[in-house]
């Protein structure tokens, strides 16, 4: 009786845990749109840098589109760690099911 408790215990625990993990994944696929600004932001400033003549008009634009590199990659890496915690997650669900289900 306490194992099967403690069983149901863990894997409600688990349940809130990998909805948890799901909004996390939404929220963080639903700010791309920022990242998408911030790229569409530096390049009209490189064009207009190139427009008016601005001295250091070449070292602006790749020091902003490194910077717009820099923060994609950032945010597909931690993309792939939600998602991987949330495999990780529903992983570890199936086994305590299946523990459950075990005579």
């Amino acid at each position: 009786m306490n194992l099967t408790h403690n069983n149901l215990k863990g894997i409600k625990r688990e349940e809130g845990q990998k909805q948890l993990l799901e909004r996390n994944l939404e929220s963080h696929r639903s700010r791309k749109w920022i990242i998408n600004f911030i790229c569409a932001i530096s390049l009209l400033v490189s064009v207009l840098c190139f427009c008016f003549h601005v001295p250091q008009s070449v070292i602006i634009p790749v020091i902003l589109l490194f910077i717009c590199t820099i923060i994609k990659i950032v945010h597909k890496t931690l993309d792939k760690k939600i998602e991987l915690r949330l495999k990780r997650v529903k992983q570890e669900q199936r086994k305590n099911i299946f523990k459950v289900n075990k005579p």
